[in-house]
Parts: structure tokens; C-alpha cells; sequence
């Protein structure tokens, strides 16, 4: 089940306009990706709109709605999601910024696809062009800025939100998956039943970062769940129109120790190098008798992006091991 998988991608911003009034702005953008791997081209217009509000000094509330339209590959063509909803303070506490609501937190230097960045699942056929479309979540992000060049941060999630997927399509995904195999048992399955079992414990995380000189760099832990549920129990039973699987998903957990850095490019001004490397502890899994999960493995990701004079934005990047 495990492999490596390298995967280039090669991104061009086209345009992006914004419109301030008030307490609110707003941006127009449209964004063009190609998947080499897949062979897959997608586009994407988004409207993200953007409150602000301060209360006090120290204290505000600030929210952000995107409003998605993507080409016919994407489930969903149009998509309203609410990002960001929260109460943030400054200086409440002596050097300590705390925010609390529905949050996107982002981790990782890598702008697509970091192994780093585990607290925000990705809405279905979302764009690979940005991540400021994942789904918020309920959380508390308390950030200790020891100087000027030195933080501390610690993420605290309630409760584990998976990535959401078409009940339709995940019943029709696991039906061609298992059916054959019961099959060969003698057995005709016709539908599947699917139950999620969720996680109740929280998810946490907490990074080290420092500034230096050309660039930055963190190191950080995360313990949390797999976005994607894994097969848990199954059992074939009689249904109305024959047989019917019932099967338990369940969300294995993970340990994820990072690094991160992202600099100047060595010898091409105005260009950006990141990177990302994440080796991920799972919690063993069996399905069937084989391992779905089972060793630690390494995740990298490794790229570079630069903004011509003419406003045109480039993005290149390697992946390894994007699909464990």
C-alpha cells in the first residue's frame, strides 16, 4: 500500500484584484494548475471577502467567506464556505497573541500539499493553487513571542474534523473495492452501508520558530487523526435487495514531527526557496489481515516561486511521498 509518488506541479497566477470598504475587503482571483502526474489541468475564480473589526486596542473580531467557482472536473463546481470566524487578542498577556473560533491554521513553508500542515481538511475538488480554501475549524491558537525573531506557538482542536467526501461516492468507491473480494467468496454484494467511527480526543500541536539572517525555520509536533477514514470492521448481511456491507471507517492516529524553512532563492532576486519535512508515526492499521499502516515514513516537499515584473507568479515545486 505504501509508495512514493513524485509529483511536479507548475502553477501561474493570473490576475488578482481587490476592493476595500470599511471593515470589509475583497479579491478576485483566478488560478490555473497542471498535475503531470494525472495529466489533469483545473482552473479556479475565487471571491474572497474579508471583515475586520477592532474593539479595542488589544482585542477583535475578524471573519472570511470565499465564494468558489471551478472548471466541470472539479464535484462541485460552486462553493460558499465559511473559512474564518474568531476573537483574536494582542498583548492581553505580555507578548502573547491568542485567537479563538473557527480557525485555518497553516503550517508548512510549502504553498501546496504540506505534510506539515494537518489541522484544516481540504473541501472536495478544491483548487491546488492555494490553500486559503481549507474548511475552518474549531480551535485555540496561542502564539509566545520570546523576541523579535523567536515564537512559540500551540494549536488545541476540540475535537478532529475529517476531510467530507459524497456519501454517494465513497458508498460507490468501497462497493468496486470489496465487492470483487467477496465475490470470490461466493458472496454478491450489492450496496455498502458505511459508518464513521470519529475520534473524541482532541488534536494538538505546537511549533519552535526563529528568523534568521536569508530565512526562516520551525520545528514542530503534531498528534492528531488521518483526514481520510480507513476500513475498521465489515460484515456482510442480508438487505432488502440482496447483500449489503456494513463497514466501520475509522481514523487512524498519527504523530508528525517537522521542519520547515522557507529563503531567499542563492542567485535569483526576488525568488522564494521552500521546504517542508514531515516523519509521520502511525498508529498501525489492518484491514483484512494486511497493513494498511504500519512503519514511520518521510514526506518532503521541496520547491521554489517567483513573481515576475509584469505581476506573473510562478510556482514549482517536488513532491515525495504525497499519497501515504
Amino acid at each position: 500500500m505504501k509508495r512514493n509518488i513524485f509529483l511536479v506541479t507548475f502553477m501561474i497566477l493570473l490576475f488578482s484584484a481587490s476592493v476595500y470598504a470599511g471593515d470589509f475587503s475583497g479579491s478576485l482571483t483566478y488560478s490555473g494548475g497542471y498535475n503531470f502526474t494525472e495529466n489533469d489541468l483545473s482552473n479556479t475564480l475565487n471571491l474572497d471577502l474579508n471583515y475586520i473589526h477592532s474593539f479595542t486596542d488589544e482585542i477583535f473580531a475578524e471573519g472570511d467567506l470565499v465564494i468558489r467557482y471551478s472548471n466541470k472536473s472539479a464535484p462541485n463546481p460552486f462553493m460558499i464556505i465559511p473559512q474564518e470566524i474568531y476573537i483574536g487578542a494582542y498583548d492581553l498577556i505580555p507578548n502573547l497573541d491568542v485567537k479563538a473560533g473557527k480557525l485555518i491554521v497553516s503550517w508548512g513553508s510549502a504553498d501546496m500539499f504540506s505534510p506539515l500542515d494537518n489541522f484544516n481538511p481540504l473541501p472536495p475538488g478544491i483548487s491546488f493553487t492555494t490553500m486559503a480554501q481549507k474548511s475552518g475549524v474549531l480551535a485555540a491558537d496561542a502564539t509566545y513571542y520570546f523576541n523579535d525573531i523567536t515564537y512559540l506557538q500551540a494549536i488545541v482542536l476540540p475535537s478532529f474534523i475529517p476531510s467530507y467526501m459524497p456519501e454517494k461516492y465513497e458508498e460507490q468507491m468501497y462497493l468496486s473495492m470489496f465487492a470483487p473480494q467477496f465475490q470470490a467468496q461466493g458472496i454478491e454484494i450489492t450496496s455498502v452501508n458505511i459508518t464513521h467511527n470519529t475520534p473524541e480526543n482532541p488534536v494538538w500541536g505546537i511549533k519552535l520558530g526563529r528568523s534568521f539572517t536569508s530565512f526562516d525555520a520551525a520545528i514542530s509536533y503534531y498528534n492528531g487523526y488521518y483526514f481520510n477514514g480507513y476500513p475498521e470492521t465489515m460484515q456482510p448481511v442480508p438487505g432488502d435487495s440482496g447483500m449489503v456491507l456494513d463497514l466501520g471507517l475509522g481514523y487512524p492516529k498519527k504523530g508528525v514531527f517537522g521542519f520547515e524553512f522557507q529563503g531567499d532563492f542563492p542567485g535569483i532576486e526576488g525568488a522564494t526557496l521552500r521546504g517542508d519535512l514531515a516523519y509521520i508515526i502511525p498508529q498501525s492499521w489492518e484491514v483484512q489481515g494486511e497493513d494498511m499502516l504500519k512503519d514511520p515514513y518521510i514526506k518532503a516537499v521541496i520547491g521554489a516561486d517567483y513573481t515576475t515584473s509584469f505581476d506573473l507568479y510562478l510556482n514549482l515545486s517536488f513532491h515525495l511521498g504525497i499519497c501515504l
